[in-house]
C-alpha cells in the first residue's frame, strides 16, 4: 500500500483527506455536544422510528396520525414505512456509533462508484477511489449529509450506479445492480423518480434494451419492497403514513433552510401557501418536461443523466442543501475523463462551500457543473484534452 501512495502520488491528497475528515470529526464531536444533539439528528429520526415498530408502535409522531400539521421544515419522521423497517438491523446500536458507521459506510460507496466510473473512463480505480474519499470531506453537501446522518448520503451509490449503467458496454449484473439501487431510494425518498421516468423513455428508444432492464429492475425492486413490508407490518403502517402525506400537505413550505423553488419564489414574492401549492405542482410539471426533452434529445449519456439528476432535486416541495450529493457522480466521471473540466469542478465546489453563508448560492454551484457537461458533451474543450472514454465490456470493471 505505501508502495502504491508513492507510485501514484496520493501523498497529497491523504494529507487533505486527513485533515478534512479531522474537521468534520470534529464538528461532529462538538454538534454532539448540544442537548439534543445537533450531529445526526436524521438518523436518529430514523433509529427512533426503528425502535417504535420493534416496539410494536407506529414508526410516526402521534400527534401527526392525530391530525397536527407541521412545517415541512420541523423534524419528523415522514419516510415510507420500509425505511423504518429496514433500520431495526440498525436500531440496536447506540446512536454515535451507528452514525459513525453510516458516515463510514457512505464514503466507502461513494469511493466504490468513483473506482467503477474511473475505469471506465481508463483511469486508475484504485486512485480515483482514495481521491474521491480524500476530497467528500471537502464537497459540503456530502459533509453535511453525513453530519446529520441523512439518508441523501447514499444518493452517489444509488445515482451513480445508474449512471455506470446507462454508459456503453455495461454488464447485466451492472444493470441489474442499478435497478435495485434506484428502487430501493426511490422507495425511501420518493424524490428521484424521475429518473425511472428517463430510463422508461431511454428502453423506447433505438438501443434502450439496456435502459430497458434497469427500469424493469427498478419497478420489480419497489414492488418486492412494498410487499416485503406488507408482509411483515401489515396495512397499518401505510395507513399511517398516508395521514403523514396528508398532514404534511398543509405543512409551511417557506424556509430559508429550504432552498427549492418554492421556498425561493415564497421569499422574494411572500406569495401565500396556497398560491406556493400550486407554483409546486407547475415545477413538477417542468420536472417532467426536462425529464422527457432529457431522455429525447439529448443525445450525451453523461449530459442527459446530470440534467434528469438535477431536476429531480426539485420533485418534492422541500430540497435541502445536501440534495446536489446525487450530482457528485456525474462530476467523478467528468473530471477522471475530460482534465479541462476539473477548473469548472473545482470552482462549482468551492461555491457550493460559500453557499454555507447563503444557501441560494448552490444553485450557481450545479449550474456550473451542468455548464461543464454541456462543454464536455459539445466538444468545446479541445479534442487533444479529452482522451476517448473506453466503451468495452473489459473497461466497466464488470
Amino acid at each position: 500500500m505505501p508502495r502504491l501512495v508513492r507510485s501514484a502520488g496520493l501523498w497529497p491528497w491523504l494529507v487533505a483527506g486527513l485533515v478534512g475528515w479531522a474537521g468534520i470529526l470534529w464538528i461532529g464531536w462538538t454538534l454532539w455536544q448540544h442537548d439534543p444533539p445537533r450531529a445526526g439528528f436524521d438518523l436518529t429520526l430514523l433509529l427512533d422510528a426503528a425502535r417504535n415498530v420493534l416496539d410494536g408502535r407506529s414508526p410516526y409522531d402521534p400527534a401527526i396520525l392525530a391530525g397536527a400539521s407541521p412545517d415541512a421544515t420541523s423534524l419528523f419522521y415522514s419516510y415510507p414505512p420500509p425505511v423504518a423497517q429496514a433500520m431495526t438491523l440498525l436500531a440496536w446500536l447506540p446512536d454515535a456509533v451507528a452514525l459513525i458507521l453510516w458516515g463510514a459506510a457512505a464514503t466507502l460507496a461513494l469511493g466504490f462508484i468513483a473506482s467503477r466510473l474511473a475505469t471506465f473512463a481508463g483511469r486508475g480505480p484504485m486512485r480515483t477511489a482514495v481521491q474521491s474519499m480524500c476530497v467528500a470531506p471537502l464537497v459540503f453537501p456530502f459533509a453535511i449529509a453525513v453530519l446529520f446522518g441523512n439518508l441523501d448520503a447514499w444518493y452517489p451509490l444509488a445515482y451513480g450506479a445508474v449512471l455506470l449503467a446507462v454508459l456503453p458496454g455495461s454488464s447485466r449484473r451492472v444493470r441489474i445492480l442499478a435497478g435495485v439501487a434506484l428502487g430501493a431510494i426511490i422507495v425511501a425518498k420518493l424524490q428521484p423518480a424521475p429518473i425511472l421516468l428517463w430510463l422508461i423513455i431511454l428502453a423506447w428508444r433505438p438501443g434502450g434494451r439496456p435502459q430497458a432492464s434497469v427500469a424493469f429492475a427498478t419497478v420489480v425492486t419497489g414492488l418486492a419492497i412494498v410487499a416485503a413490508s406488507l408482509l411483515v407490518g401489515g396495512l397499518q403502517p401505510w395507513l399511517d403514513y398516508l395521514k403523514v402525506v396528508q398532514a404534511g400537505a398543509g405543512s409551511q413550505l417557506v424556509d430559508p433552510r429550504n432552498i427549492g423553488p418554492v421556498s425561493l419564489i415564497g421569499q422574494l414574492t411572500g406569495a401565500d401557501e396556497g398560491v406556493l401549492r400550486w407554483v409546486q405542482v407547475l415545477v413538477v410539471a417542468v420536472v417532467l418536461g426536462v425529464t422527457v426533452a432529457a431522455a429525447g434529445w439529448i443525445g450525451d449519456r453523461r449530459l442527459s443523466f446530470a440534467v434528469v439528476a438535477t431536476a429531480s432535486l426539485v420533485t418534492l416541495p422541500v430540497t435541502w442543501f445536501h440534495y446536489p450529493v446525487a450530482l457528485l457522480p456525474a462530476s467523478i466521471l467528468l473530471a477522471t475523463s475530460y482534465p479541462t473540466a476539473r477548473p469548472a469542478l473545482l470552482a462549482a465546489a468551492v461555491i457550493a462551500a460559500v453557499a454555507i453563508a447563503w444557501l441560494p448560492l448552490t444553485w450557481l454551484a450545479v449550474a456550473v457543473l451542468l455548464v461543464a457537461a454541456s462543454r464536455v458533451a459539445r466538444r468545446w474543450y479541445p479534442p487533444a484534452d479529452d482522451p476517448p472514454v473506453p466503451v468495452t465490456e473489459r473497461t466497466t470493471g464488470a
